[in-house]
């Protein structure tokens, strides 16, 4: 089929070739691929968008950095997860001034947990212009370079003048960071923010990263959150993916006040258990919280020690609605035999 040639800003355009196969065909095609190669474990696997939303002040910047350092660096992995390709990586930084950048990467080198190869560089190219206005230049970055990680901070800042939330805005933005993405054969993680008035919902919600087309259009996404726990912990999550099984647990995790590193503390946590839900008061929130977590497989016990309830209106929650009536007028039940659920 003809190429179809796709405008992406006024200087920069994108080539495609739509095909037509047969499942059979497909399938004998694909017979021999492998499976992709890893930058950040399950996380970030090779040639895929991944969208990383997460509240603000949580250490994103930090986290990016480090990863690249990680990849470029030629670690075996980084934080417990498994990085099995290896190259130079580009940090795209639209939100720090350079100055910023500088004391972080001094502080970064200093703290350093373990040596670092040098065949790789891990690149950051610091602007305050949009990315379409950009992209010219990062394309002959690109060309020259050639990184197998891509991480642009942040998505707002690199989308100026865009309305992130709205649908019609998203979608062309997403194009955009698609074919970028297709066009640089690397890994493109892009942050992004959680919507305001969401720190209290598990991290499965659209809710919190706005417009759905942004979880829709990329290849996965993670989210990276303070535990309620202590001001140094962190939740990491990984969310959807195109190519695994989703996780129902996160990963705790400290950052190091000395080195500003972070360090794994405990490999699978329940994320309930840290994000403040035992504040929440609102009876229908709680309720769906509870939902949530029976869905995820939690027992009438867990469910009800998150949420600091009973397990007996956990379980009322869960099959029917409490009646409206007063509950003074009901008498306490003296069937011992009455058991809920484990």
């Amino acid at each position: 089929m003809a190429v179809t040639r796709h405008k992406i800003t006024d200087k920069v355009y994108y080539n495609s070739r739509p095909s037509l196969k047969s499942i059979r065909r497909l399938a004998h095609e694909g017979k021999d691929l492998q499976d992709p190669l890893l930058l950040f474990g399950k996380y970030i696997p090779e040639k895929c968008l991944i969208h990383f939303p997460s509240p603000r002040g949580v250490g994103k910047s930090w986290f990016c950095m480090q990863l690249c350092m990680a990849v470029a660096g030629e670690w075996p992995e980084f934080l417990g997860e498994k990085i099995s390709l290896h190259g130079n990586t580009l940090y795209i930084n639209n939100e720090l001034s350079e100055a910023v950048i500088q004391r972080r990467a001094r502080k970064l080198m200093e703290g350093i947990p373990k040596e670092a190869a040098k065949n790789f560089k891990p690149m950051v190219y610091t602007s305050r212009n949009s990315l379409a206005e950009d992209l010219p230049v990062l394309l002959q970055i690109l060309e020259k370079l050639k990184p197998v990680l891509i991480i642009i901070d942040n998505l707002r800042m690199a989308f100026t003048g865009t309305d992130t939330n709205n649908n019609k805005d998203i979608t062309q933005l997403m194009f955009m960071l698609l074919a970028f993405c297709d066009s640089s054969k690397a890994s493109v993680v892009i942050t992004d923010h959680f919507r305001k008035h969401t720190t209290s919902l598990l991290s499965e919600s659209d809710l919190q990263t706005g417009s759905g087309i942004k979880t829709d259009l990329s290849d996965g996404d993670f989210f990276l959150r303070k535990s309620g726990r202590d001001k140094s912990l962190r939740i990491l999550k990984r969310g959807k993916s195109r190519h695994f099984e989703e996780e129902d647990y996160a990963k705790l995790l400290r950052l190091n006040v000395q080195s500003l590193w972070f360090e794994v503390v405990e490999e699978k946590v329940n994320e309930a258990e840290h994000i403040g839900i035992k504040t929440i008061h609102d009876k229908e929130e709680q309720k769906d919280i509870a939902r949530s977590l029976r869905e995820q497989g939690r027992s009438y016990k867990e469910i009800a020690r998150i949420l600091g309830k009973g397990k007996g209106t956990i379980f009322r929650w869960l099959h029917k609605e409490e009646p409206e009536e007063d509950k003074t007028a009901q008498k306490p039940s003296n069937n011992r035999d009455n058991k809920f659920p484990p």
